[in-house]
């Protein structure tokens, strides 16, 4: 089975700021705590740069996640899984994550001091944890996808196409477009169960208008503090400003291959902590 790199969206995410390369603190929540916004390719209808790749996906299914809704009348029709469906969609991938982040991240005046002042932050609100970073590093984009909640014996994994051949995904797509269920933003309480090709039951499904995110692949930024006079000069190396602590740099590298998943639970939930981190970032910058 392929390797599972992605984190899935039930309910897709406005695809507006939604740029490769972009910096987070929450990718569970990726538009909050102030991210940093990548604009070197933000146009996903012109060609993209050299060090990004394109492919579109024809009449394509994703698993979003397991459904834990159904009762023990329903255990015969097997576990219940959330899947959306689209006509088009794209899957959108930096080549060497590494070497972008080298050589555009690095290189960008405005992500250096984003990355500067963030982590000033976290040093300066010590002993709390440091909140982590993470890039954007791939995409599934869909237009006008199906919502959809099923049951199916077929074996199911979230982050990976659903297993159904063109004719399911057609089904699938076609279902939400009933007497029953029309587009809607969200999705509507099916009356009729349906049927789809390979045996799975539709119960629930809907429309979200327009393109959203509904998979991300993020990768870990690691970040490691030392005094001023222990760096080495190198291009990875951000100054700090921590008023009464002493001189200190932080060298930032790409974890490439260490993905965040849909088990981790994303920034911590303390609004207090993030309300004093974005004051003292604002200070900073």
């Amino acid at each position: 089975m392929p390797k599972v790199t992605h984190v899935t969206y039930n309910q897709g995410l406005p695809s507006k700021h939604l740029h490769l390369g972009n910096l987070v603190h929450d990718f569970q929540k990726p538009d909050t705590l102030e991210p940093y916004i990548e604009k070197s390719y933000t146009d996903i209808a012109e060609a993209p740069p050299a060090w990004a790749e394109s492919r579109p996906l024809e009449n394509f299914a994703l698993t979003l996640g397991e459904d834990d809704e159904a009762d023990d009348s329903e255990e015969e029709e097997g576990p219940r899984y959330r899947v959306a469906a689209a006509a088009k969609s794209v899957k959108l991938d930096i080549k060497d994550p590494v070497k972008f982040f080298n050589e555009v991240t690095l290189k960008s005046e405005d992500a250096k001091k984003w990355l500067a002042s963030h982590l000033s932050a976290a040093e300066d609100l010590q002993p709390k944890p440091k909140p982590q970073i993470w890039m954007l590093t791939g995409l599934i984009l869909m237009t006008h996808a199906t919502w959809t909640r099923l049951s199916s014996k077929q074996k199911f994994t979230p982050g990976l196409p659903a297993p159904f051949d063109p004719t399911g995904v057609t089904a699938i797509r076609r279902s939400s477009v009933s007497e029953h269920v029309k587009p809607v933003f969200g999705y509507e309480e099916n009356e009729d169960n349906k049927l789809v090709p390979g045996g799975a039951v539709i119960h629930e499904t809907g429309k979200y208008p327009g393109t959203r995110g509904w998979a991300a692949q993020w990768e870990l930024v690691d970040a490691h503090v030392l005094p001023a006079d222990k760096g080495k000069g190198g291009n990875n190396e951000l100054a700090l400003h921590v008023p009464g602590q002493g001189a200190k740099i932080a060298a930032v590298d790409l974890k490439a291959g260490e993905y965040a998943t849909n088990g981790d639970e994303g920034a911590v939930d303390d609004e207090e902590y993030w309300e004093k981190f974005l004051d003292v970032v604002e200070e900073y910058e």
